[in-house]
């Protein structure tokens, strides 16, 4: 089966975009055929020339060795100055079916909600549609639709609220209309596009979002704490205002009062520079800036817990990864992450992504007691056990067979 996988960009450290790119490991890792189809942009910058896109013939380039880790298609895409900062696919349904017929795609897999993506893709199988009930000779490619669509967004300005409220009004019924299969990560996203009429009969659900590389990667990861500390509390993801990372430097003060517990970011984004510069006078705070997944796993095993003080988190891949490896987690309710965990039993919930000293009061609990801390991460390892994304994307492939 050919499958093309779409996201606004790729990343190493954002859940929401990285997921596309796990996505299409694992449907090659299960012999299909998998490119990722998104913009030139990876973790907001360019990974390819966009030069080279504008002059291409098509609007496209293929990039086989991409930044990504999986072959893509970085196609004509744009950052306007609109409200959500978003990125753009630029003439993208036209675009989206000469990749269809050239690379004989049997699938089109579109991801997340608030930009143009799935709008074009969804109106590119309803021109589909049209043309094969004329009587036209098309190809029969479906629309399989991962919407990450979360509710409890942050927003700054009001004009970025109204903006995404009119998108779910007027886009997201059309492009649930559309899609041959909708896969939602959990009970609660799945109730949430039911509202939207979502047909029931077109909507899977699947968590199983843990990058296998990661989870191959584990097994030789050592579980070592860095030296001089007899502990590691740790954050995986991007360095960005939005998720919070002051509140790190402040847990990691709070810390120092429980004997010798680092506290380790791994991620870089546009507050990296700010990051390091408070956290610089911090013996106890330390920064990965690898996205090695060797790396990323030792880091992750060696933690007595993972945390997310995101304030807005869609996905909550990261969790999944953490619980896969036995480590409990603390997530905020402005994570997705917060549905994955049940609270006190896996990890726990903080009252909110400030919550600094609930998350301290939690780590002092499990540092006192360690058999609490080995049951919660017993139990947070077999709620994640066989989450493996290559799953989800046998999930996928069954189900658009029997279509």
């Amino acid at each position: 089966m050919n499958v093309g996988v779409v996201a606004p960009q790729s990343s190493h450290w954002d859940d929401s975009h990285r997921a596309a790119s796990i996505l299409a490991k694992a449907l090659r890792k299960l012999g299909h055929r998998a490119w990722l189809i998104t913009s030139v942009f990876h973790d907001g910058t360019p990974a390819v020339e966009p030069e080279l896109v504008e002059k291409s013939e098509r609007g496209f380039v293929e990039l086989e060795n991409d930044v990504a880790g999986v072959p893509a298609l970085r196609v004509l895409s744009a950052k306007p100055l609109l409200p959500s900062g978003g990125v753009v696919l630029r003439n993208f349904s036209r675009i989206l079916g000469e990749i269809v017929d050239l690379y004989g795609l049997d699938v089109v897999v579109v991801f997340s909600s608030f930009w143009n993506g799935p709008e074009e893709a969804a109106k590119w199988a309803s021109v589909r549609r049209s043309l094969a009930a004329a009587g036209e000779a098309v190809r029969r490619s479906l629309f399989v639709y991962i919407p990450v669509y979360f509710t409890r967004f942050h927003v700054a300005r009001p004009v970025e609220y109204a903006s995404r409220v009119m998108w779910s009004t007027l886009n997201l019924p059309f492009i649930l209309q559309q899609a041959d299969l909708v896969v939602a990560c959990c009970q609660q996203e799945a109730g949430e596009l039911r509202q939207f009429k979502a047909g029931s009969e077109k909507i899977v659900e699947s968590r199983s979002w843990v990058d296998p590389e990661f989870a191959e990667a584990l097994n030789a990861a050592p579980a070592d704490v860095p030296d001089g500390f007899d502990y590691v509390v740790s954050y995986v993801g991007p360095l960005r205002e939005d998720r919070n990372i002051s509140g790190l430097v402040k847990i990691a003060d709070k810390l120092q009062a429980l004997g010798r517990i680092a506290v380790v970011a791994a991620g870089s984004g546009e507050a990296a520079a700010k990051f390091k510069r408070e956290a610089k006078n911090r013996r106890n705070v330390l920064t990965v800036e690898s996205h090695d997944i060797r790396l990323l796993a030792s880091v992750v095993k060696s933690s007595v817990a993972g945390v997310d003080l995101s304030l807005y988190e869609p996905m909550g891949i990261r969790a999944l990864e953490y619980m896969y490896a036995g480590v409990p987690f603390a997530a905020p309710p402005t994570s997705r992450a917060a549905w994955y965990v049940a609270d006190g039993v896996d990890g726990i919930h903080l009252g909110s992504a400030d919550d600094v000293d609930g998350f301290v009061r939690w780590i002092a609990a499990l540092v006192k007691r360690p058999e609490v801390r080995e049951e919660m991460g017993r139990r947070a390892q077999k709620k994640a056990e066989g989450l493996t994304a290559d799953r989800l994307a046998g999930l996928i492939v069954d189900s658009v067979r029997r279509l």
